[in-house]
């Protein structure tokens, strides 16, 4: 061996593997992570998911290219009701043309619509969207645009009928796991002091806003397509079936049902219930969308039933007081007016925290415990769906026990028979054990988003009267608005 070839052998240092994690337990005298956590913890430090279908190495260039420097250029649509019913076309007539049109514009608006909203998503702090939760909607969020982007162009009537079924499938597959990943995600930032109150209030009344159009303007296209393929030609009112006409009475009478169900649950089978005076105009029938009238009279109906029976059992009373509901009409809205004799809110009780979905961090604490009963929960994923194939077995096992369980069990394809809000109806009908302390802020979004209003007016040591306030669908069908009807 040579002397210089010597010196090199005698200098040489060992290059350590740089991509090997460090062994800081010979360093700390603290515990290893328990074995379980660890994986999930050191997943949170990545920079991308590793199961993610679309942030990767490549998230970067495709986002710029695509998202930012394409769709993100292109502004959504403001529409009306007869807009979206009869597609810029004046006629009420149901045409061959109408249906490849309608599937035309969807295809479009909600590439462009989605664009928008991943946008605003990234824009957030990153310890925000780098929530478990948001991780998720922003995972489905980059889901839906790129299957709507990539869907094949539509030109006959042929390619019309396979995008109405890939439209029915996505009102109906994991993505519908979106409004509990939100609101879950609201909570725990808030809970973390990661974002102020009332920008997190704000920003999910605008992703809800957002969402409610989205499906609106698929079901309604879905519902011309299939009028169209039975034969229907022709009606007076909008084309679609997604808005239909309700009673009053019986939306009424079926939402106390589910909450005397809830009350049961809670105490004994036999416990006395309040009586139901219902006032006014008992005969009013208007048009609206089936399930978002019954999660908002369910929602405030179940706060007014609680309240009711725990003021009850407290005073040692005979029987409960009733609950009086009036409902009031005139030409531009509808309202429904909820009495209670329950004692009113609280002195102390503040009227921001009603309406915000984070309340304080004491209360959102409080609202994600029942989200976190099995540590497994924290590591499902909307993608086990597409992974495993199968719609129940990994997720629903680590929903047991929690309040997502009555989603886990639910029929996803029973979707179609409730306008397909499986989420919002399942979280009506969650059990007392998951009080997760956003109803009220939920329906107040979906009161104004049609063109309404929900307020509280509270006596304390009396009771409560709630006003839930609905806009006229067929005084505001020519209104173009975005996100809003």
């Amino acid at each position: 061996m040579s002397r210089l070839s010597n010196m090199r052998h005698l200098h040489s240092v060992k290059t350590p593997n740089i991509t090997q994690i460090p062994d800081f337990t010979k360093y700390s005298p603290v515990r290893p992570i328990n074995e379980e956590l660890a994986p999930y913890i050191y997943e949170t430090m990545k920079a991308f998911p590793s199961r993610s279908h679309y942030i990767n190495q490549q998230h970067y260039y495709h986002n710029k290219n695509v998202l930012i420097n394409d769709y993100l250029k292109k502004n959504p649509t403001p529409v009306s009701l007869t807009q979206l019913a009869q597609y810029y076309d004046d006629s009420t007539t149901l045409t061959k043309q109408k249906v490849i049109s309608s599937a035309k514009f969807v295809k479009e608006e909600i590439s462009i619509r989605m664009a928008h909203k991943i946008h605003s998503l990234q824009l957030l702090p990153f310890n925000v969207i780098n929530n478990f939760h948001f991780v998720q909607v922003y995972e489905s969020y980059y889901n839906i645009f790129e299957r709507f982007r990539k869907f094949p162009a539509v030109r006959t009537l042929d390619d019309s009928i396979r995008f109405t079924k890939f439209a029915r499938d996505i009102l109906k597959d994991f993505n519908t796991l979106n409004l509990p990943h939100l609101i879950m995600g609201a909570l725990e930032c808030t809970t973390l002091d990661l974002y102020p109150t009332d920008k997190m209030d704000k920003l999910l009344s605008d992703l809800l806003r957002a969402r409610i159009s989205r499906r609106l303007i698929v079901e309604e296209h879905i519902s011309i397509a299939d009028n169209y393929f039975s034969g229907k030609k022709k009606n007076t009112l909008v084309l679609g079936d997604i808005f239909q006409e309700c009673s009053a009475k019986e939306h009424i009478l079926g939402a106390s049902k589910i909450c005397e169900k809830f009350i049961q649950d809670m105490y004994f089978e036999s416990i006395p219930m309040p009586e139901l005076k219902i006032n006014g105009e008992t005969d009013l029938k208007f048009y609206f969308l089936p399930s978002h009238l019954k999660y908002l009279l369910g929602e405030i109906l179940r706060n007014t039933y609680e309240a009711t029976i725990k003021d009850y059992i407290r005073k040692g009373l005979p029987k409960p007081e009733p609950i009086v509901i009036t409902i009031i009409k005139n030409e531009e809205s509808y309202l429904f007016r909820i009495c209670d004799r329950a004692g009113g809110l609280a002195h102390h009780h503040d009227d921001n925290n009603i309406w915000s979905f984070g309340k304080t961090k004491e209360q959102a604490a409080q609202s994600i415990s029942n989200f976190h009963k099995l540590p497994g929960l924290q590591t499902v994923s909307l993608y086990d769906h597409l992974y495993n194939n199968t719609e129940d077995r990994q997720v629903n096992r680590a929903y047991i026990n929690t309040s997502l369980e009555p989603m886990a069990h639910s029929n996803i394809a029973s979707a179609v028979a409730t306008g397909y809000e499986v989420p919002l109806l399942k979280l009506l009908k969650r059990s007392f054990r998951y009080k997760l302390g956003i109803g009220l802020a939920m329906c107040k979004v979906y009161a104004e988003y049609w063109n309404g209003d929900l307020t509280l007016h509270s006596i304390h040591g009396f009771g409560t009267d709630t006003v839930l306030k609905l806009g006229n669908l067929m005084i505001h069908t020519k209104d173009k608005q975005l996100d809003r009807v």
